[in-house]
């Protein structure tokens, strides 16, 4: 049986942890977004209080 696995969340709370974990024990391949394209992390930075 073959599929896919999305893991989502806020930034800081352990998805590629989560990931790796997962991938290590199911013997997975592991596909990561592209942070450095992200357009919205440069404003997330920028006010982390809000």
């Amino acid at each position: 049986m073959s599929g896919f696995i999305a893991i989502e969340g806020v930034i800081g709370v352990g998805k590629t942890t989560l990931t790796h974990a997962l991938a290590e024990r199911l013997e997975a391949g592991i596909v990561l977004e592209a942070v450095e394209e992200n357009p919205f992390l440069a404003q997330f930075y920028k006010d982390r209080a809000r």
